[in-house]
């Protein structure tokens, strides 16, 4: 995903809670790498795709077939998701200080 990893990470953030999708988890790898773990109804996932790619983010093409919405089990079926996020521009030794605790 191309930008700020600040940046991006909230516009991805934001399309994940446009599409009315439920965030479970972030992890965040350094500066190179995130992920998203998420929670939404099957019958969003077009609309969870849209909001991605017009946040930039580039799926591969098996990535866009997932997002494809087939005859479910369930009337209202929740799919569990990770969205894995790699930053081209990212740094790869982030430290954070961590400040001593008294004691």
């Amino acid at each position: 995903m191309a930008g700020d990893r600040h940046a991006a990470t909230t516009r991805l953030r934001d399309a994940l809670d446009q599409a009315g999708a439920a965030l479970t988890d972030v992890h965040f790898f350094s500066g190179v790498h995130t992920s998203f773990s998420f929670e939404i109804e099957e019958k969003a996932l077009p609309t969870l795709h849209a909001a991605l790619v017009t946040a930039g983010v580039r799926l591969r093409p098996e990535g866009d077939a997932a997002f494809a919405v087939g005859p479910s089990l369930a009337e209202e079926a929740t799919v569990v998701g990770v969205l894995a996020i790699s930053f081209a521009d990212g740094d790869g030794d982030l430290t954070h200080e961590i400040p001593a605790v008294p004691g």
